[in-house]
């Protein structure tokens, strides 16, 4: 056999992989539907799409160069992030979007039960901002919005942490693991950046029902 059909027959077998691969089927070890890998790479992907949404919009009407700023990074590591997410998804054979029950993957710890307990209020993960909250948002201008928008991406960052950090502990694949260590460092850092905008600006964290069970819901207003 010439050393030509020997590459031809690699590369073949190369790209064959590569298929395989991408439909999830050289994976025997891949992580099935029912997986905290699967759910977290579910799960964060949609919780991270809406502080995307929020920051893409902060961006354009943050009045302080410093949160249009704050808004760019978290608009761009977590896309990155859904990105990297997705592409495991895709890698595992998986659709990019679930059916099951939201926070399954987090069944038997303090947050997912917490959590159980406030879905009537509209959040359907932790720290989410509710489609009231969302509206109200979008009708400030200003500080007021501006103080409102550190306020919700606070309350968010903290929501993700603690799924982030429940991820990092109990996935299988080192991919998974590794990424939402990352999350969490990056979740972290930035939340003592908006704790530290919101208290320069005279304001404070929005109480969170989830991560604070004794918490009042919070009243409206950007104050």
């Amino acid at each position: 056999m010439s050393a030509r059909t020997v590459l031809v027959a690699l590369v073949g077998l190369l790209t064959a992989l590569l298929a395989g691969v991408l439909l999830g089927r050289a994976l025997p070890t891949a992580p099935g539907g029912q997986s905290v890998d699967v759910g977290f790479a579910h799960d964060m992907s949609t919780h991270h799409q809406q502080a995307v949404a929020m920051a893409f919009d902060a961006v354009q009407r943050a009045p302080s160069a410093e949160v249009r700023q704050l808004a760019v990074d978290i608009s761009s590591t977590q896309t990155n992030q859904v990105g990297r997410m997705q592409q495991l998804l895709l890698v595992w054979g998986q659709p990019l979007t679930s059916s099951a029950p939201v926070m399954a993957w987090m069944t038997g710890t303090d947050t997912h039960a917490r959590h159980l307990e406030q879905l009537e209020e509209g959040r359907t993960m932790p720290g989410m901002a509710t489609a009231a909250e969302l509206a109200e948002l979008g009708e400030l201008e200003g500080a007021e919005y501006e103080v409102r928008f550190l306020q919700l991406v606070l309350r968010h960052h903290r929501g993700g942490l603690e799924m982030a950090q429940v991820g990092a502990e109990r996935a299988t694949t080192e991919q998974v693991r590794r990424l939402a260590g990352a999350i969490a460092t990056s979740q972290a850092g930035e939340s003592q950046l908006l704790e530290r905008y919101l208290a320069e600006r005279g304001a404070q964290p929005l109480p969170d029902p989830v991560t604070d069970p004794a918490a009042e819901p919070a009243a409206g207003g950007a104050g």
